[in-house]
């Protein structure tokens, strides 16, 4: 028999913990900066990631536009690099998608519709921000032009 005690079927009282202590942001943040400045001078660091680091990031550089990303297929080209069961992979692969395309051609094409109506909606706006940003800007005793908008009841 083991020496541990009997399970109670009561639970425990809660146990009171420590409070947690609250980290000193700005200390860590001068720690690491040290840290960076001391590997800098040490030449830990290559000198193309230096470059890069001080060049402009742009998150949509070198993206195709969204217009090319809105037709989803609903199968896409089949092939196997297996030498030589690949022809029955692909075979088989080919019978489940037939079998299969009654229900996941429909889920394409909403996604297509959907995509599109998304896209003409992107447009719209940005046509929209386009003429707001070529209009000069009203003065105040000029009111502003548009539709006034609706009075909550």
């Amino acid at each position: 028999m083991s020496e541990q005690a009997p399970h109670d079927r009561h639970e425990a009282p809660p146990v009171e913990s420590a409070p947690t202590p609250v980290p000193d942001v700005e200390a860590i943040v001068a720690e690491l900066q040290a840290e960076v400045v001391r590997k800098r001078a040490a030449g830990a660091y290559p000198a193309d990631l230096l470059e890069r680091l001080h060049t402009e990031f742009h998150p949509d550089e070198g993206l195709e536009p969204p217009e090319v990303s809105v037709l989803i297929q609903s199968s896409r080209w089949l092939r196997s690099d297996r030498p030589v069961v690949g022809g029955a992979i692909v075979f088989g692969k080919r019978v489940i998608r037939r079998l299969l395309a009654w229900y996941v051609a429909p889920i394409a094409l909403d996604q297509t519709r959907f995509n599109l109506a998304i896209l003409r909606e992107l447009r719209a706006l940005e046509e929209r921000v386009a003429r707001f940003e070529e209009s000069p800007a009203p003065t105040p005793d000029q009111p502003e032009k548009g539709p006034r908008p609706r009075a909550r009841r």
